[in-house]
């Protein structure tokens, strides 16, 4: 089970309903956040991990198929930062339920600010944004809640420890 805390206005645009007492997340990273955001005039939504600030980016554009591009993206994102298949696929079969709420994280999401100037500078920078590579762009960005380690060295942490635990 993942629990994905999303801002009243990107709760708005979804076609999912939010629930207001949740389960707690059974998967080893924990819960997400959720915004929107505009790419030029690209909307996207942009979903952030509480405990370790990794963060993808996807079209917002066919929301009614956002969760299944969320897991594909992340599968990749822990592949490209070398997290173990096994664990990724154990992370990933918790991602088969998940529960939509409103509660979202002020933590997270002064962070997920952050990384949205980072695409947007992208952006304007380079005239186009690739949105493939914006999630592992992201990983590597130094992180001031976390002493400026990078959020893929504190994945790589979680799993780890996850790993040391069986």
């Amino acid at each position: 089970m993942v629990t994905l805390n999303c801002t009243l206005k990107l709760a708005k645009r979804l076609p999912y309903s939010t629930v207001e007492v949740t389960t707690p997340s059974t998967n080893m990273l924990g819960d997400w956040n959720a915004n929107s955001f505009n790419i030029g005039r690209i909307p996207c939504i942009l979903m952030t991990n509480e405990r370790t600030l990794l963060s993808v980016v996807l079209p917002l554009k066919e929301s009614a198929t956002f969760w299944p591009r969320f897991v594909l993206l992340i599968q990749r994102l822990l592949k490209d930062i070398g997290i173990p298949g096994k664990l990724i696929d154990a992370e990933l079969r918790e991602y088969d339920q998940y529960q939509l709420t409103r509660k979202t994280n002020r933590h997270t999401l002064g962070s997920m600010n952050d990384f949205v100037a980072q695409v947007h500078a992208r952006y304007y920078v380079d005239g186009q944004v690739a949105l493939a590579d914006v999630s592992f762009d992201l990983s590597g960005i130094p992180c001031g809640p976390f002493k400026y380690a990078y959020p893929k060295e504190v994945a790589r942490q979680v799993f780890a420890a996850a790993a040391s635990k069986k």
